[in-house]
């Protein structure tokens, strides 16, 4: 059966999908059969809406394995990281396969062939708690960043996040090669997300 990567990064910014792409090819996945969202969160963007998420999603209609570094790549929000979940156990191909989904961080998977029901139980239940306590992180850490907003803010010293990217010179490097966004990406080694705020920006 077929074996699909999927990653995604929150932001182009800082942040880049090389060590996802590495993570890809040390578990044997064709550079083809690997997906990644780029600048793209996963709280507030559902996997549905994601292009290449769609695509793993159909590619994986008649079952196969489906490679991840960890379950919030696929989604921060628990009813929607337990619906895509469930979505993929309940696949059966033409054959009878169904989704395996495997994490890359610490071993753990999710079989959708899965037919005893005590190891269903067993493995639904695991799934549901990595759900809960996905989203629970990324609130606290998105409260703690609030107050830490809030404190800066407060005593004089926030300037908001640098930009890390020279967003003139990105327009105008692409504007006068006539670059595609892909092109102009690898040109300033930033993902093509940072390339389209650019361009939108000045």
């Amino acid at each position: 059966m077929r074996k699909l990567y999927y990653g995604r990064i929150s932001t182009t910014d800082g942040q880049r999908s090389d060590s996802q792409i590495e993570d890809a090819r040390a578990h044997g996945v064709r550079t083809t059969d690997v997906f990644i969202d780029e600048g793209i969160s996963g709280y507030h963007v559902a996997p549905e809406d994601r292009p290449e998420w769609r695509k793993v999603e159909h590619d994986l209609r008649d079952g196969g394995t489906l490679i991840v570094r960890w379950l919030d790549r696929i989604s921060r929000r628990y009813d929607e990281l337990h619906r895509t979940m469930g979505r993929l156990m309940d696949v059966r191909g033409p054959s009878g396969e169904s989704v395996r989904v495997e994490c890359t961080l610490n071993g753990m998977a999710f079989d959708g062939n899965e037919t005893d029901p005590i190891q269903k139980a067993m493995r639904d239940a695991v799934l549901a708690f990595m759900a809960a306590q996905g989203e629970a992180d990324y609130r606290n850490r998105a409260e703690m960043q609030r107050r830490g907003v809030a404190i800066a803010k407060a005593e004089g010293k926030y300037k908001g996040r640098p930009r890390v990217s020279d967003y003139e010179a990105i327009k105008t490097w692409r504007a006068e090669n006539g670059a595609s966004i892909r092109a102009t990406a690898e040109y300033f080694n930033v993902g093509p997300a940072t390339v389209k705020r650019a361009c939108a920006a000045c």
